[in-house]
């Protein structure tokens, strides 16, 4: 039975509970991250998990409370590497691709850091006591920008995504269900509701989804991009979900969670969870 780790369940203020998004999904075989905000690589290391169990890291859209640890991941991995290990692989909205390039590449922002764990002789060291063998392979990232409807099949596990509504022009935002035989897990992302997001998540056994503000406190400004809680349950309900993870979360709504956990049964009958960071659920 898959694990979910909530390793990211915050915003983009960091406060001492909580900081950006981030989660992984521990299936027997390998992990599958979705997002990488802020700390998140500690934080899996916090989860009992490191860096080089990672196969596949999700994104869901490119705002820095859920990417800004993407090079860290990348770097860490790399780094413990020893030889065998298969590239990590990375999905999401273009222009990751190009991100990754500019980050990663031979003209890239972390070249001479890559260059230096190569072919420094302390750098060469550390390898070999790790259990590498010279020459050190050069760090391999396979990027690939994914379109709304795209599949991917993993070692037991299958994803999809459906773009939702959160920055459009600015950005793509991409709505994932991950399923398996037995299971499904959808995460939806920064979004205000839509029929796509309803239409990925109808019958999903779990629904994460970013619940910020209790709808009262939602400025029409800001719903035009992110959930209340009613926007939440209404999407849990019309999607028939079975159970429904909150996350994203600000100090108000963690404060005043026993009223938003009430306005959210009024519309929605299934289990409710508010998210903590390192939270684990049995999937």
């Amino acid at each position: 039975m898959p694990t979910l780790h909530m390793l990211g369940t915050g915003t983009p203020s960091p406060v001492r509970e909580r900081w950006g998004t981030a989660f992984a999904i521990e299936f027997p075989d390998e992990v599958v991250m979705i997002d990488c905000g802020p700390a998140a690589t500690w934080k899996l290391t916090q989860a009992g998990l490191r860096p080089i169990d990672v196969g596949w890291l999700l994104v869901t859209h490119l705002h820095s409370d859920h990417f800004v640890d993407y090079p860290c991941l990348v770097l860490t991995r790399w780094d413990h590497c020893v030889g065998g290990e298969m590239p990590l692989v990375v999905m999401g909205p273009a222009p990751i691709r190009e991100v990754t390039g500019k980050l990663f590449g031979p003209e890239g922002a972390f070249i001479d850091d890559l260059r230096a764990r190569c072919e420094h002789i302390a750098s060469k060291r550390v390898h070999l006591s790790r259990g590498g063998t010279l020459p050190r392979p050069g760090l391999e990232v396979r990027a690939q920008d994914v379109s709304p409807g795209a599949v991917i099949e993993g070692e037991g596990w299958s994803a999809r995504c459906a773009e939702v509504d959160h920055m459009q022009p600015y950005m793509t935002t991409l709505a994932w269900r991950i399923e398996w035989p037995g299971g499904s897990v959808v995460f939806s992302s920064d979004t205000r509701p839509c029929d796509a997001l309803v239409e990925l998540a109808e019958g999903a056994d779990l629904l994460v989804a970013n619940c910020p503000l209790r709808q009262g406190d939602l400025h029409e400004d800001l719903a035009t991009c992110i959930f209340g809680t009613l926007d939440a349950a209404q999407v849990a309900r019309d999607a028939a979900v079975e159970r429904m993870i909150l996350t994203h979360l600000t100090g108000n709504i963690v404060r005043e969670c026993d009223e938003a956990l009430a306005e959210i049964a009024a519309v929605f009958p299934g289990e409710v969870l508010i998210a903590e960071e390192l939270m684990r659920v049995e999937l």
